[in-house]
């Protein structure tokens, strides 16, 4: 499930806290001098090839006044939580220090002055991530309100002309770039077809001439019953009280696949399995159970309840046990409630 914190954000934060403290702010340029990106007075990198390579990151640290930390702290914790959430601690590590550092370059090498600092050129390049991995990924598809993204981008041209003073615009420019090109490269060299939630499940309702979309009766209502009474008392007593929550429905759906040993479920356990994972999708997404019906069976199904009305097929389970994902039921199921989500939007 999902943290309420990112550790990387809060590792930032101190820092900036720390050389804030240390600065009064920007107050104090001496105490700030070996975090600049260059000391007063040296040759382009010159500090830097004499072993200070500390300096290419620590100007993102640097902030002058209490509002420029306070805004850029805000957004480290927003956007680093939800690069964290998706990605892990490791790749936004990885991803922020790459940003900073082509941000802090470019910065220096078209302005000259090694005066300047903030978060903004890396919070830029966090924002232009999420924002295209947005309109590629599900998992990413909820995480900016089109206000928010507009916010960011008039932000960004209003810097440029001006009128907000001294700002670093190349190290915003030079995140954004970063941020939107790592997304769409990492897109389009992702190995998305081992991830079972990818497939097309969801689709607008165009059915068969032979087949009906149904709303559920009695003996519908029956079925159901028995098969969620089926996972709720595999593990007697703790699965019935697991029931209630969508976390506890997908422990239920891991221990019951653990207990298999790798061994194949039967139809009817596997259509359990099915059901309890829908019984989550219900919880979070409004969408309702319906059967689709032929002269020789009834298939359960999840139904938006917009229209175009869309219809989720219950084969999430079984194709995420076949594909031989390492990804856990609880990411399989954020994964899909995100591509619910995305596509109930559209």
């Amino acid at each position: 499930m999902k943290q309420r914190y990112s550790i990387v954000s809060i590792a930032i934060i101190i820092i900036c806290l720390a050389i804030a403290a240390l600065s009064r702010l920007g107050a104090s340029i001496d105490s700030l001098s070996p975090f600049f990106i260059a000391s007063p007075g040296s040759m382009g990198l010159s500090d830097v090839m004499h072993g200070q390579l500390w300096r290419l990151v620590t100007p993102m640290f640097i902030h002058f006044g209490i509002m420029h930390l306070v805004f850029n702290l805000m957004w480290v914790w927003d956007l680093g939580r939800l690069i964290e959430n998706k990605k892990g601690a490791g790749f936004y590590l990885v991803f922020v220090l790459s940003v900073g550092i082509l941000s802090n370059l470019a910065q220096y090498f078209f302005t000259n002055p090694p005066y300047f600092g903030g978060m903004s050129g890396a919070l830029y390049g966090m924002f232009g991530f999420i924002w295209i991995r947005g309109r590629y990924d599900a998992t990413f598809a909820d995480d900016l309100r089109k206000d928010t993204i507009v916010m960011m981008l008039g932000w960004f041209v209003l810097c440029w002309t001006g009128l907000l003073g001294p700002i670093a615009n190349w190290a915003h420019t030079t995140g954004l770039i970063v941020g939107v090109s790592w997304a769409y490269l990492s897109h389009i060299f992702s190995n998305s077809t081992n991830d079972p939630t990818q497939k097309t499940l969801f689709t607008e309702v165009q059915l068969p001439k032979k087949q009906s979309l149904q709303y559920l009766s009695t003996a519908d209502m029956m079925q159901l019953e028995s098969l969620r009474q089926w996972a709720r008392e595999r593990y007697q007593p703790e699965a019935r009280q697991k029931y209630d929550s969508v976390e506890g429905k997908l422990k239920i759906i891991d221990a019951i696949v653990l207990q298999a040993h790798g061994s194949k479920l039967k139809a009817e356990e596997m259509q359990a399995l099915e059901v309890t994972f829908g019984d989550a999708l219900v919880q979070v997404t409004a969408m309702e159970w319906a059967t689709l019906a032929d002269r020789s069976q009834r298939t359960f199904v999840l139904l938006t309840p917009q229209t175009p009305q869309r219809l989720w097929q219950l084969i999430t389970v079984a194709q995420w046990l076949t594909s031989g994902s390492h990804d856990s039921i609880s990411k399989v199921f954020d994964n899909v409630v995100a591509l619910i989500k995305a596509q109930m939007k559209d």
